[in-house]
């Protein structure tokens, strides 16, 4: 058989596939086509693989409201947005802002026609902002260029009323953006039904010293704070000012350097923000101490939170900063109240593991979180288990958790599980009391050269696994055996996830 009809066997196969496959292939392009430049599958690309297909894409405004710029040399092109705009009709758009990195060295000419060629297409996507639904601005990783900056000005003041989600993402470390004024599509006047904020790695001064945020049902914040030459306004109180005008809040996300710490002390203590609708809090510190923590909590009622989520790096800890779990600035109120009675969801990472100790008082993480039914955590786990067994042998005390019903310990990549003697001897008490044991879920992380994220081939990863972390070798054998001795449920499972 010729190679021209090998071809033509295949492109008929395909031509008589139902036409609501097509929408699947789109729906699936929509979730992932548009964060860097490796994946091209678009309308055009769809509409180049058969009559059939060409036609339906050419005629239904559905395939056309994915608008993608990218800002790289040869790449920018006001014809193909263009004709976006003219094919979507009058659909919601969603717009995908790919800031790339300009290659080095990077002449005066071809920074010239980059600039230019941005500010062209960046006006075509203004004159159609009274349709956007979504918009996702990226910054390549370690890209300094200035084009990030010029594309927020650019911008300008565009009335986008449909607006529901803002993601402005930079993939970079250090210095990143100087604006000269605060990027103003974050106003209730151009972006009044806008639900999603979600700002990473940005500079500090993106957010209007002046913003209504009570729209606002999911917000998730990590700055970047830059050297400047003038007085930098204080911090905590920004936070605080935003948060005082986000009444609305369902979900909030809060990153390091959101805020200085040091900007946080002040003579009158002020009194704690309600988020009357705030249902999941998480708290992502890095390298930030504890009393960052403490500040975000201290700043924060929420009657109705159900997810509360903490994230540290205890290990770079000294002595002198570990937290007083029973302190009020953290989960107690100042009569020794839960702040957060109604948590039933608690996940802790890595905040136990100082050289110093675990922290004082950790028996007010269980009192202070009564009715938790779920609990995450990563190598917590053998210091929570120690400090609940030692609990369990006082029959003085009422059992803590006593309506926990799943564990799930999340284990990095290269670790082999060796807390099997703490988390076994809790379990066992736990079941002597005549509670219910919860359902353990061990999740091992993938992190391997040649195994992308998104890897198909489970024999092969379970195969790295098995060299790599023990997974179902005899240590991590014995676990699902003693656990499984006193009756308790024990998952285990492998995912393929990227760890900051």
């Amino acid at each position: 058989m010729s190679k021209s009809s090998s071809q033509a066997k295949y492109i008929s196969s395909i031509s008589v596939l139902p036409d609501d496959l097509l929408v699947v292939f789109q729906a699936v392009a929509d979730g992932i086509y548009g964060t860097d430049e490796q994946l091209h599958l678009d309308c055009v690309a769809l509409a180049s693989v058969c009559r059939g297909w060409r036609s339906l894409v050419l005629s239904a405004s559905r395939f056309w409201t994915r608008m993608h710029m990218m800002t790289k040399f040869g790449v920018l092109s006001k014809e193909h947005l263009e004709r976006s705009v003219t094919r979507s009709a009058n659909a919601l758009v969603d717009i995908v802002i790919y800031v790339a990195r300009p290659p080095d060295p990077w002449g005066q000419a071809a920074w010239t026609l980059v600039f230019d060629g941005a500010k062209v297409c960046l006006q075509v996507l203004r004159e159609c902002s009274y349709r956007w639904r979504s918009l996702k601005i990226i910054n390549e990783k370690d890209n300094h260029s200035g084009l990030f900056g010029f594309v927020l000005s650019e911008l300008g003041l565009p009335h986008a009323p449909a607006l529901k989600n803002i993601e402005i993402i930079c993939h970079s470390s250090g210095w990143i953006t100087s604006l000269k004024e605060s990027f103003q599509l974050l106003s209730t006047t151009y972006t009044p039904s806008l639900k999603m904020l979600r700002l990473g790695g940005c500079d500090s001064n993106i957010l209007p010293g002046q913003f209504d945020a009570s729209s606002l049902s999911h917000v998730s914040l990590k700055f970047l704070h830059q050297f400047s030459h003038t007085l930098a306004p204080n911090s905590f109180d920004a936070f605080r000012n935003f948060l005082s005008c986000a009444r609305n809040l369902v979900s909030l996300e809060v990153h390091r350097r959101v805020f200085f710490v040091e900007h946080a002390k002040t003579d009158n203590e002020a009194d704690p923000i309600i988020l009357p609708a705030l249902r999941t809090l998480c708290i992502i510190m890095g390298t930030e101490k504890p009393a960052y923590l403490s500040n975000i909590l201290g700043t924060i009622t929420a009657p109705n939170l159900h997810h509360l989520a903490v994230h540290g790096d205890s290990l770079t800890w000294e002595e002198g900063s570990l937290i007083d779990f029973s302190s009020p600035a953290f989960f107690l109120r100042q009569d020794e109240t839960p702040k957060f009675p109604t948590v039933c969801k608690l996940t802790m990472k890595n905040m136990l593991q100082s050289v110093y100790g675990p922290g004082k008082n950790l028996r007010s993480v269980f009192t202070a979180l009564p009715h938790v039914t779920e609990v995450v955590l990563d190598q917590d786990v053998r210091e929570i288990a120690d400090s609940l067994i030692i609990e369990s042998y006082d029959q003085k005390v009422p059992q803590l958790w006593p309506y926990l019903r799943q564990l799930t310990i999340e284990m990095s990549p290269m670790t082999t599980f060796h807390y099997l003697p703490q988390l076994s001897e809790w379990l066992r008490l736990r079941h002597v009391s005549g509670l219910s044991l919860p359902a353990v879920v061990i999740r091992y992380g993938l992190q391997r050269a040649g195994v992308k994220e998104d890897a198909r081939d489970l024999m092969a990863i379970r195969k790295i696994v098995n060299d790599a972390t023990g997974y179902r070798a005899s240590d991590t054998g014995e676990v699902v055996k003693q656990l499984g001795k006193l009756g308790a449920l024990v998952d285990l499972r492998v995912d393929s996830w990227v760890h900051d």
